[in-house]
Parts: structure tokens; C-alpha cells; sequence
């Protein structure tokens, strides 16, 4: 007879551990925010969190790890508000609503903020590609998920990586205009008409190559 896993409640040193962690993960974006990236210091985070610095290098080893933290904080929040979408809804409807919902704009903004960080810093900018694409096996798994055993893995790989290059793609044109001092249209806006190329075919509307 098996045995049913064991549910693991986090004990309070636990969680208080992990609020400290998201506190010094949250100091170090909101430092990005207001600052950009070259500002974020052990020092400057420690403060702004309200830690010292040897608590900030308890939970994190360095500057990099904890802008790592930061962008990682952002993907999980992203995948959670996939997970609450209806089951039948069309996967590109859902990645778009995760962003287009009134409920969801601090997502909003902080996709604005880490995409100019990564337009402004080439270091931050590989920091985020990074998490960006490790993030990519659990969105294949979460479509697997969503649209069943059908598609082959090729099917299923391709998918995802087409998805994720569409939402980096917005991102990236968006968070362009915005370092230019321009007045993109809306986030959503620029994510849907990157989302709409997958339903029609990339293809559609390029030049014919000449024979």
C-alpha cells in the first residue's frame, strides 16, 4: 500500500526567512525602479530594506544574485497568474490577460522596469535573458497542461519557445521607445500585436522572395 506524500508546513522561522528574502529581492527592484541598475549596491539595498548588510549576504551572495531574485520574483508571479486562468481558455488569451488585467498592473510595471533595465545595462540584460529562458521549461509544462497529450514535444517545444519569443519580442521593441523618450502604445497593446503574428503566421505580409 503507498503512502500519501506528507504535506511540509512551513514553520514560522521558515516564513519569516522567506519574508526577508522577498524583502531584500523587493528593495533591490525598487532601486531599479527609481534608481536603474547601476544603483543597486549591498549597501543601498541592505537600507532600503531595512536589514543590515551581513543580513543582506546571509540570503544573498552577491549584487548579481539578488537582481537574479529580483526577475525570478517577477516569473513567479507571472506563473501564477497563469495558473488561476480559466482551463479553456485560448493559451494566447491567457498569456495576454496575465498583463491586459486592470488587477494586474504592478506585473505591468515591472515588466517596464526590469525590460528598460535591461535596454540601459548589457549585465542586467543577460541576467534577465537568463531567467527568461528557465522559465521557459516550466511554461512547457504548464501548456502540456493546457492543450493535452495531442502535440508531439517538437510540437509542444516549439510552441512555448514561439509564445516566450513573442512576449521578449514585445518587450523589446516596447521597452525601446520607452529608453527613447517615446510614447509607445500600451504594453498589452504592443504584447497582443506580437501574440496576433502566432495566430496568422509570421510569414503572412512579408515580401515574396524573387526567383
Amino acid at each position: 500500500m503507498s503512502r500519501r506524500p506528507t504535506c511540509v508546513v512551513p514553520t514560522l522561522r521558515d516564513r519569516k526567512r522567506e519574508e526577508t528574502r522577498r524583502a531584500i529581492a523587493g528593495a533591490a527592484y525598487a532601486i531599479v525602479r527609481d534608481a536603474g541598475v547601476g544603483a543597486v549596491t549591498a549597501d543601498a539595498v541592505a537600507e532600503r530594506a531595512g536589514v543590515s548588510r551581513r543580513t543582506f549576504f546571509n540570503y544573498f551572495p552577491s549584487v548579481e544574485s539578488v537582481l537574479t531574485a529580483s526577475v525570478t520574483d517577477f516569473f513567479a508571479a507571472l506563473s501564477e497568474r497563469l495558473d488561476q486562468r480559466p482551463p479553456d481558455e485560448d493559451v494566447l488569451d491567457s498569456v495576454l490577460s496575465v498583463v491586459d488585467d486592470p488587477g494586474d498592473l504592478s506585473l505591468v510595471e515591472r515588466i517596464g522596469v526590469l525590460a528598460a533595465a535591461g535596454e540601459t545595462s548589457a549585465h542586467a540584460k543577460g541576467l534577465i535573458l537568463a531567467e527568461f529562458h528557465t522559465w521557459l521549461d516550466w511554461f512547457e509544462e504548464w501548456l502540456r497542461g493546457r492543450v493535452g497529450p495531442g502535440l508531439s514535444e517538437v510540437h509542444l517545444a516549439t510552441l512555448a519557445a514561439a509564445i516566450l519569443g513573442s512576449g521578449e519580442a514585445a518587450i523589446r521593441v516596447w521597452s525601446r521607445a520607452v529608453v527613447a523618450g517615446d510614447r509607445p502604445p500600451a504594453f498589452p497593446a504592443v504584447l497582443a500585436e506580437s501574440l496576433g503574428h502566432l495566430r496568422t503566421g509570421l510569414l503572412v505580409g512579408t515580401p515574396t522572395p524573387r526567383s
